[in-house]
């Protein structure tokens, strides 16, 4: 499949996020968006049953001044077992002054000897807000596969103001080290990669020490400052669940440090 996604989330004169604009074909289908009085939620489905090889996706997301926006997902995101060719996103986020954007997909789930490739470019300009995360799990662990995928290509680079903040690239196969700093950690690790960026927490603020304060013995949480604006979030847990239930702390955190932008887990 070739499919693409590209939504525009602005603000009427009343303050309200609406899509302006939306575009989007199979496999992307989305729910009816849904207006809480604060934050615009839209959930991406893909009605199919996941992504198989030679399949490319393009998601563009852009939140004008005033909006606010929160893209999930119902359910994780399958990639199927691949002979040779991989499945391939793209997308690209663009947050505008005074836009507010939470982008919070649920997990990858890679089977056996698949081949995935994800690259994503974030545009935050100077006064937008950013919460963005990715969740990947080491495979289908209640069958028996634990990092039997063939090969996990990310590329991530968040630009603020125009200049580089962050760039992350890295590619997981089974068959050399690139795992070991995992496995080292835990045998089935889950992992999330999240970025932060907002002017209204400072270094001092007590939400970043409830967020340090979730690492523990088994999950494994760290916060690193961005040099230009924002954080970098990294987790690594031993099981779906204390992944999912730390994911749950953190933006019940941010929810209450950031009203109107991050929502717990309930909304």
């Amino acid at each position: 499949m070739r499919g693409h996604l590209a939504l525009t989330c602005a603000a009427d004169v009343d303050g309200r996020s609406y899509l302006s604009r939306q575009s989007f074909n199979a496999p992307f289908h989305l729910s009816k968006p849904y207006w809480d009085g604060s934050v615009l939620t839209v959930k991406m489905v893909n009605p199919t049953a996941g992504l198989l090889a030679g399949d490319s996706l393009r998601c563009c997301l852009k939140v004008e001044t005033g909006a606010r926006l929160q893209v999930t997902t119902p359910s994780a995101t399958r990639v199927f077992t691949m002979a040779e060719a991989s499945a391939q996103v793209d997308q690209h986020l663009q947050v505008a002054r005074g836009a507010r954007l939470a982008f919070l997909p649920s997990m990858l789930l890679p089977h056996r000897g698949s081949r995935y490739r994800q690259k994503t470019r974030i545009d935050v300009e100077d006064g937008g807000e950013l919460f963005y995360v990715d969740t990947i799990a080491p495979g289908r662990v209640a069958h028996g596969e634990s990092f039997a995928f063939a090969q996990i290509d990310f590329e991530t680079e968040l630009f603020f103001d125009g200049r580089l903040n962050a760039r992350e690239r890295f590619r997981l196969r089974p068959d050399d080290a690139s795992l070991q700093p995992l496995r080292a950690l835990h045998p089935q690790a889950f992992w999330a990669s999240c970025y932060l960026v907002t002017d209204r927490l400072t270094d001092e603020h007590p939400a970043l020490d409830r967020i340090r304060e979730l690492h523990r013995a088994d999950v494994w949480v760290g916060l690193s400052r961005l040099s230009l604006a924002g954080w970098s979030l990294k987790i690594v847990a031993p099981e779906s669940w204390p992944m999912s239930q730390t994911l749950a702390g953190l933006r019940q955190i941010l929810a209450d440090a950031l009203p109107v932008f991050v929502l717990p887990n309930n909304r």
